[in-house]
């Protein structure tokens, strides 16, 4: 959360509206206050929290100057006589003592304020409310900051601070929320060619790290997070970042893994939250130990600020038919088919071979099932669903040899049953054998992107079509790139946004991205 919005919902905690410098801003900042006042009556009412949030006079002074400054610049007008207002004048000598300190010093100040005489003002602030009321008051703060940015930009704020804004604002200004929610991903594609890849800039002072066989999941059509993989020097990563994709903006999220950091994971969404499934990894030192394969959930819709943003893990039981869970392993799938995830192949953590393993598991009860296994063993595959009740698998490798990325498996959920669909294209194109391929199905088409043959990258992607495969029994691949060095790498993975032109953003590790309109 970027400093000004940040300053905004501390102002709705304070419950007090500063001065403003449009009627739109304070009309928006007026709407975040009654925010807060009803937020903190609520929690009062549920668990006795003060009526209102208290400083002494020195402090409110000085919130009341750091308002002022960050709303209207340096101290303006004339003096108030101590005679005629003595609060007046007081408050005028604490504006006037902030000098030409920057608007965004000010807010930064004036949360430095707010946190030490109550640490956790956030949860303070959204105590007792739903998750829509919560999202309602950020949404909001990120208005008034949209203001903010446009005061500042226009001059309103001074001339210094105009010529001080910071890439922050340069950047709200040229993506502001107004445009919608991909309006960075819009800017970049906008004179871009259609069926064109192309490289995003860096805007944010932080990015991640390079990585590859990581987890990404993309929440309410604005954000995309992406979670631990292999560095360089195959070194394991466990961190969290969101990527804003209305503004470019890289954002690390701080949280504790229940677990150890690893790589070759696989993940999927249900509703607002991200299961993942990881194996084996190198802190797990007992060479002689079987584990099972660990179940981790993350809700990405729970404020960023909020202690219920974290990984928790998930303790699972087995249906009647098993006696044990699946084993650890990695460079597995696992794909949602309507409340289920459905875990498929692999390498199996312990013995190191291949896996031909299907099996289902049920967030709403954490029951795992085994089902029929696959007509092969791989792993580093990709696999997709089709209609809640098609899981396909292409590609892969068993041991060194790879798996033909043409032909597709198909599991029925319904008839528990496998089949191969395979068969010469029609239209004369079909991928390469290869692995550790990204993919991602848009409406009904399946795109497979980039990926490895054991001796060079593959620099191509194809589409597949959904509906013949399970209506006719007929592979329709489709050459999408034929030759792009920004897809030609492992261990990506692969994103869909609908963008306002109607495009098709795929999401690489590496931050390279692609669009396809009319889909």
């Amino acid at each position: 959360m970027r400093g000004p919005e940040r300053f905004y919902l501390a102002c709705a905690f304070r419950a007090r509206a500063s001065a403003s410098t449009s009627n739109n801003a304070a009309a928006k900042l007026d709407a975040i206050v009654t925010m807060g006042r009803q937020a903190m009556s609520r929690a009062h009412d549920a668990d006795g929290v003060e009526d209102a949030v208290l400083f002494d006079e020195d402090k409110t002074l000085l919130l009341d100057a750091l308002e002022r400054q960050a709303s209207r610049g340096p101290c303006q007008g004339t003096r108030p006589w101590d005679l005629w207002d003595p609060a007046g004048a007081l408050a005028y000598d604490a504006w006037s003592m902030l000098g030409n300190i920057s608007p965004e010093r000010a807010m930064e100040l004036y949360c430095e304020v707010i946190s030490s005489r109550y640490a956790d003002w956030f949860d303070m602030l959204v105590r007792g409310m739903s998750e829509k009321q919560k999202r309602a008051m950020i949404a909001t703060a990120k208005e008034c900051a949209l203001e903010y940015y446009r005061a500042l930009a226009s001059g309103a704020l001074g001339e210094s601070a105009r010529l001080a804004q910071t890439k922050d604002a340069r950047r709200a200004l040229a993506f502001n929320s107004s445009t919608g929610p991909t309006a960075f991903l819009d800017e970049m594609f906008a004179s871009a060619a259609d069926d064109e890849f192309v490289r995003l800039p860096i805007l944010s002072k932080v990015s991640p790290r390079a990585r590859s066989g990581h987890m990404s999941a993309v929440v309410d059509g604005d954000t995309i997070f992406f979670s631990h993989g292999r560095g360089s020097r195959s070194r394991l990563l466990g961190d969290l970042w969101a990527f804003d994709l209305a503004t470019g903006a890289w954002a690390e999220r701080k949280l504790q893994w229940p677990g150890s950091t690893c790589a070759g994971a696989a993940s999927a969404t249900i509703g607002s939250k991200l299961y993942a499934f990881r194996g084996k990894s190198a802190d797990d030192c007992d060479v002689d130990g079987v584990y099972s394969l660990t179940v981790s959930a993350i809700d990405l819709t729970a404020d960023y600020a909020s202690k219920d943003f974290k990984w928790t893990h998930v303790r699972c039981e087995t249906s009647d038919e098993v006696s044990t869970p699946p084993r650890a392993r990695s460079g597995h799938t696992s794909t949602a088919i309507g409340d289920r995830i459905f875990i498929f192949g692999g390498v199996d953590a312990k013995t190191g071979d291949d896996l031909d393993e299907l099996w289902e598991f049920t967030p709403t009860t954490t029951v795992w099932k085994k089902l029929a296994n696959g007509t092969r063993p791989r792993s580093s595959h990709a696999a997709t669903s089709v209609d809640e009740r098609y899981l396909l698998v292409c590609g892969g490798s068993t041991g060194n040899e790879l798996c033909d990325c043409g032909a597709v498996d198909v599991y029925d959920v319904v008839k528990g049953e496998w089949g191969t669909v395979d068969g010469d294209n029609e239209d004369g194109d079909r991928p390469s054998p290869r692995a550790a391929h990204a993919s991602v199905a848009i409406g009904n088409q399946w795109f497979v992107i980039g990926g490895g043959d054991n001796e060079n990258a593959t620099q191509d992607a194809y589409t597949f079509d959904l509906r013949a495969c399970v209506d006719e029994r007929k592979c329709r691949w489709t050459l999408f790139a034929e030759s792009c060095a920004l897809i030609g790498k492992e261990g990506m993975s692969a994103s869909a946004v609908v963008a306002i032109v109607e495009a098709c953003v795929f999401a690489s590790p590496r931050r390279s991205e692609r669009k396809r309109r009319g889909v």
